[in-house]
């Protein structure tokens, strides 16, 4: 059963957290990387030690151990989850999060082209006279996504679906991935023991869309691609639109994550 604690626990973090270790926040370099056909301009970044790995235990251990097995259409998509609703959760990880996003990335606006590339250009036409759309980061949704992947499983390149929420006019434009543990080691010579978050070539037009997931391509095996590693305590921030990525296949050990979407608020204003 999915996870619903009340909004009144003890909180499990603060909105801001210890000064050390210190955040280390890097941009994913697409335009040097083999994607930079295709993401040269995309939005994507690694806020490192976002959580301390007390933090990172503490809020796994209180999202329970009701884990749900998840299964796709032909082995798409494999591993576990737990979904908690928590504003007070999410409101806390958003407060750490947004601090560290570039000011172009919280206002959306037409004419700015990170934008259009991550809002997409039917999202910011919308005027009402001399004043024109804005896209403003508002919050985490408190819809928290608790991942687990053993062996075995794995979530095969595909697209995010941007979540509308009902009645208000919000979007979710960007999705933070926290890595709850270390990616796991290899074994028997294997650099690898796999789990790394890959960003792969653009698949548009090539594939159909689905509407749980977004996109979705097959594994295309010698395909460009870009990998980022679970480290504990790291948040990978990316944009929803058109970003194709995977959950590579776990070899050895296991991999922990919370998923959680950035929502976004149309404005109206005078620019």
């Amino acid at each position: 059963m999915n996870s619903s604690p009340s909004q009144g626990h003890r909180p499990l973090i603060a909105s801001t957290g210890p000064e050390e270790p210190a955040i280390i926040v890097t941009s994913v370099d697409f335009a040097n990387s083999p994607l930079a056909g295709d993401y040269s301009s995309f939005f994507a970044m690694t806020i490192d030690n976002l959580l301390t790995p007390d933090e990172c235990a503490k809020l796994q251990g209180a999202a329970g151990n009701d884990w749900q097995t998840l299964s796709k259409g032909n082995a798409f998509r494999e591993c576990q989850n737990i979904l908690v609703f928590s504003q007070q959760w999410a409101s806390a990880l958003y407060d750490r999060i947004v601090s560290h996003l570039p000011q172009d990335v919280k206002a959306l606006r037409k004419g700015d082209r990170l934008a259009e590339i991550i809002a997409g250009p039917s999202h910011l036409k919308a005027s009402m006279g001399a004043r024109k759309a804005v896209w403003r980061i508002k919050e985490a949704n408190e819809r928290l996504s608790f991942l687990r992947y053993q062996p075995g499983h794995h979530f095969k390149p595909h697209c995010d679906a941007l979540y509308a929420r009902p009645g208000k006019d919000e979007r979710s434009f960007l999705t933070c991935q926290i890595y709850l543990n270390d990616a796991p080691e290899g074994a028997n010579g294997e650099l690898s023991g796999g789990g790394e978050t890959r960003f792969w070539t653009s698949q548009v037009g090539k594939r159909q869309k689905t509407p749980e997931i977004g996109h979705e391509m097959e594994d295309k095996g010698e395909a460009p691609f870009l990998d980022i590693k679970p480290k504990i305590g790291r948040a990978l921030v990316f944009q929803q639109r058109m970003l194709w990525h995977s959950g590579q296949e776990v070899k050895h050990g296991e991999k922990f994550t919370v998923r959680l979407d950035l929502m976004f608020e149309r404005h109206f204003e005078k620019l």
